[in-house]
């Protein structure tokens, strides 16, 4: 079974779960882009459940 057949099977299953796969970034003012900036300067293993909390309320 080839790669492709795997990505086309996942990219329809998120499609009908009402997501996507993303091709690009996150946008950095989106939690997920918050996260990643923080984690690139201080390291992923400093985040903690508070980080994510926080950047859910945009404060991170």
């Amino acid at each position: 079974m080839s790669n492709e057949h795997i990505d086309d099977d996942l990219a329809f299953a998120l499609q009908v779960t009402g997501f996507e796969l993303a091709t690009e970034p996150p946008a950095p003012d989106t939690p997920l882009g918050r996260i990643l900036a923080y984690a690139a300067e201080h390291g992923y293993e400093s985040l903690t459940d508070e980080h994510f909390d926080l950047a859910k309320l945009g404060l991170l």
